[in-house]
């Protein structure tokens, strides 16, 4: 078993539960109850909240497979790939939006997922 893909499932793990636990008490049910937007903003929105949700499922399931079975690579390097993508996007929205990485913390969460990646590659 690859240790630092295991670590970067469990992290990811991690990631999802979050973003579903706390990301659906905090973001998608305020979102749901904002009727000042319109409903396709607003169910729109929440589309996206749950394509976030497979993507970060899928990711973690990568990182499973890529640390039980040393021959797949190029699955840790897919989940590797999207975990610095999505930390970087995180990361520069926040500048980019002119709001902190308080109000916006979510890209840092995939720095450790991506490097843990990158040293289980090599």
């Amino acid at each position: 078993m690859n240790t630092y893909l295991a670590i970067a499932a469990a992290l990811a793990v991690f990631n999802t539960g979050l973003h579903i636990f706390a990301g659906g008490k905090t973001i998608a049910k305020p979102l749901l109850a904002a009727k000042t937007l319109t409903d396709q903003v607003r169910c729109v929105l929440y589309f996206c909240w749950h394509i976030a949700t497979l993507a970060l499922l899928l990711q973690a399931i990568l990182f499973t497979i890529a640390a039980i079975v040393p021959t797949e690579n190029r699955i840790a390097l897919v989940g590797t790939t999207l975990a610095a993508a999505i930390g970087l996007l995180g990361i520069a929205m926040p500048p980019f939006l002119g709001v902190s990485y308080k109000t916006m913390p979510q890209g840092w969460l995939f720095v450790p997922v991506a490097a843990l990646g990158i040293v289980g590659l090599f």
